[in-house]
């Protein structure tokens, strides 16, 4: 078994570090995650953990899911293939403590004992406490993923009852935990100036190289919304939320599209909270609500249809970890434009895209510099799937994940 090693990391972070090797044979390991939700409008948590269990599954470690399902937390739920997945009906209490489920705790109750390690995805919900609470009584070590919900702007983001819950519960949680993993370096930082003390885990998120591989024609994307046919097309894809900065995107799309007639913003994903007619209201007073397609939720083949028809993919998030949405975009050839807030340096370090600030005349700039220079978005395209392939594939991510819960179970 691999040893716990730690170090510093950086201001006093107790950093859980993971020695590079092969995993050998087929891992014994028995993890139980609990999802928040397995909804696609969920977002991607959602598909973070279908990806991963899957990834485990396929080297031998032996993984269940519990989730809730209801009206707040989703019910077009996604099975991931081959993963044993329980769901349990939401209870009256939802509407306060978002997945609360009775069936979740007492399937808890039972369930924690069968396994090694308890991984729990995202905080501040309440199946994260059930099964802190199952794990701590069946003595089991267990793992919290973030996801991104300890970065600044999302502690603002309903704060005030972010502060209640984090004092009462939240924080002991995390402090008590066999290590917290965390998606990026800077989210490592987030989690430390939260007042965590507990060991951390940097492992990223990634794709599954083999569902990129031949994408459907552009002119599939065509046929469905033949006002793209001729034009230059912006792809946003991602819930429709106010962390997402699609204010930025609309008025950055105002600016250029005045001295370009032959561009298309293409918006994919789901309604968040009725966000869409603010974003609407914004792209009407600029004046290209006509030149942009909302499509909602699409189908796995039907978005990988808007990645391969779409020239560049602006991310402009006040908030995020490395989103998922820029691995895909990069595994498709496409030059992304990111913020700083979505903690992803290697696009830059990769020349892969452009980081910006949440910024309207950055973000314009930035898109306009990449219209006009064909070559560039091609190398960059070229660069941004390089760098996926080489660090950014659920394969070998699943290897450094079976490592941290061959870490933990052996404290």
């Amino acid at each position: 078994m691999l040893g716990v090693q730690h170090r510093t990391f950086g201001k006093g972070v107790s950093y859980l570090g993971l020695n590079e090797r092969n995993i050998g044979g087929m891992s014994k390991m028995k993890v139980l995650h609990i999802a928040a939700s397995l909804s696609a409008k969920w977002g991607g948590p959602t598909y973070v953990v279908k990806a991963l269990t899957e990834s485990l599954i396929r080297k031998g470690v032996t993984v269940s899911i519990l989730s809730p399902i209801g009206e707040k937390v989703g019910k077009e739920i996604i099975y991931p293939e081959g993963v044993q997945v329980e769901v349990f009906t939401e209870g009256f209490f939802s509407i306060m403590w978002t997945g609360y489920s009775p069936g979740i705790s007492k399937a808890l109750a039972t369930e924690a004992t069968n396994y090694n390690v308890v991984h729990i995805h995202e905080i501040w919900h309440y199946p994260g406490y059930a099964a802190y609470y199952a794990a701590k009584r069946a003595d089991k070590p267990y793992i919290v993923t973030v996801h991104g919900s300890l970065e600044p702007w999302c502690l603002k983001y309903k704060g005030y009852k972010k502060n209640i819950y984090a004092a009462l519960i939240q924080r002991r949680i995390l402090n008590e935990a066999a290590a917290i993993h965390a998606i990026t370096n800077e989210e490592a930082q987030d989690i430390q100036a939260f007042g965590i003390d507990a060991p951390i885990a940097v492992i990223p998120n990634g794709i599954d190289p083999a569902k990129f591989q031949a994408l459907p024609s552009p002119e599939e994307m065509d046929r469905h919304y033949p006002e793209l046919v001729g034009k230059k097309v912006l792809l946003f894809l991602g819930r429709i939320h106010q962390k997402k900065g699609l204010d930025i995107l609309a008025k950055a799309f105002g600016q250029i599209a005045r001295n370009r007639k032959d561009l298309h913003l293409l918006i994919i994903g789901p309604d968040n909270d009725n966000y869409r007619s603010q974003v609407e209201r914004l792209l009407e007073s600029e004046g290209v609500l006509d030149r942009t397609t909302f499509t909602g939720m699409l189908t796995e083949r039907e978005k990988l249809a808007g990645l391969s028809r779409a020239d560049i993919c602006p991310i402009p998030s006040y908030s995020d970890v490395r989103t998922i949405v820029a691995l895909e975009a990069m595994a498709c050839r496409l030059p992304v434009v990111i913020t700083r807030q979505c903690h992803f340096p290697e696009v830059a370090e990769a020349r892969a895209g452009i980081v910006i600030e949440p910024n309207a005349d950055q973000l314009a700039d930035a898109i306009n510099r990449l219209l006009d220079n064909p070559g560039l978005c091609k190398e960059m395209g070229e660069n941004g799937r390089r760098l996926i392939m080489e660090k950014f594939t659920w394969d070998k991510i699943a290897d450094q994940m079976i490592q941290l819960y061959e870490n933990v179970s052996c404290k």
